[in-house]
């Protein structure tokens, strides 16, 4: 992932610890499919500015010829697991032509060190 090392992203009520490959929502784990973990990691990457189709599509699959609904899946399991839709938009905007975006207010903070007894 292409996120930093020891960091933790928080946005509304979300947690993602790109470091373990996990998404919580008030601290209980969110199931999700590598690919839309690694897709969620590219947008929030790019702060708030728009990832485009086809920069998805090759750090994705990888250069790999895939239709526009493997994209289009990826995006609505993302929307789903975070409670967003394709009407509300509220953390996946669709830039129309362009990409994606990560729409809510981003907190990095370092990963919590684990305690020593």
């Amino acid at each position: 992932m292409h996120l930093a090392k020891g960091k933790e992203y928080h946005f509304l009520n979300f947690q993602l610890v790109p470091d373990q490959a996990r998404l919580l929502r008030q601290g209980v784990d969110v199931p999700l499919a590598p690919k839309t973990l690694h897709f969620l990691c590219l947008l929030i990457h790019a702060g708030n500015a728009v990832v485009s189709r086809d920069r998805l599509f090759d750090v994705l699959w990888e250069g790999r010829a895939v239709s526009d609904e493997s994209l289009a899946q990826v995006v609505a399991q993302c929307r789903r697991a975070l409670g967003d839709s394709a009407a509300q938009q509220k953390v996946i905007k669709t830039v129309p032509k362009l990409g994606f975006r990560f729409v809510p207010e981003l907190r990095v903070v370092s990963a919590e060190e684990p305690t020593q007894l």
